[in-house]
């Protein structure tokens, strides 16, 4: 059975080493058809499925090789990141929670579990799994700037700022924590840091519009 499936794999993969991945989908769902329950093609078929962005087929595939084993995490918490991938947030955080209660969690089971929690309006809960993923990995600048974004979206512009800062402090080409951090200080009436903020916005992308608009709104009103 190994052999067969690594037989399948390998014919596939000339494909998608060459481009075309429905070819190679298309050799995984027929050999799928005559053995539904191959693990291995079915987490090949299922990667493919994300890649091309086909988050209906990508779910039921992890819960094919959930249903047959259990136990895999790994099958899980992809199945939260397709669930996440296809806005169904409130799925992906019963998924990530679960990954999480079980105690063989991925740290980026927080990451995600945050965005999650993100975009269903739970910025509290959303902040305490950005933390989480930062006392696994201090330096995960990606927890960095969603924790400031949710900190900003609570309201928390004190706690937010530092998040931003370092960022910047970091690259200061990082475009996003300029420009959030150029809105907290246009929302704390700190026009000068505001616009200092925004002009290293557009110093970096010059089409960035929002940031010129912002800009330009704090100069015709004479904040100055």
């Amino acid at each position: 059975m190994a052999n067969q499936s690594t037989s399948i794999i390998e014919k596939a993969n000339d494909f998608i080493i060459a481009g075309d991945l429905n070819k190679a989908v298309s050799i995984f769902e027929k050999h799928l058809r005559k053995d539904p329950e191959d693990i291995l093609v079915l987490l090949e078929v299922a990667n493919l499925y994300y890649i091309l962005g086909e988050m209906k087929k990508c779910k039921k595939a992890y819960e094919t090789i959930r249903s047959i084993k259990p136990d895999s995490i790994f099958a899980l918490y992809r199945l939260g990141v397709a669930l996440y991938r296809s806005t169904d947030f409130t799925g992906a955080v019963e998924v990530f929670n679960q990954i999480i209660d079980s105690g063989k969690h991925f740290p980026m089971a927080y990451m995600w579990l945050g965005l999650s929690y993100y975009h269903l309006g739970r910025e509290a809960k959303s902040i305490d799994c950005y933390k989480k993923v930062l006392e696994y990995s201090p330096e995960a600048t990606m927890a960095s700037y969603y924790l400031g974004i949710a900190l900003k979206a609570a309201g928390r512009y004190d706690e937010a700022i530092p998040y931003f800062e370092k960022l910047i402090h970091e690259n200061d080409m990082h475009v996003s924590a300029h420009y959030h951090l150029g809105r907290i200080y246009m929302k704390t009436r700190k026009y000068e840091k505001a616009a200092e903020e925004l002009k290293a916005v557009l110093k970096h992308d010059p089409t960035h519009k929002y940031a010129a608009e912002m800009l330009d709104y704090l100069y015709d009103d004479d904040n100055f």
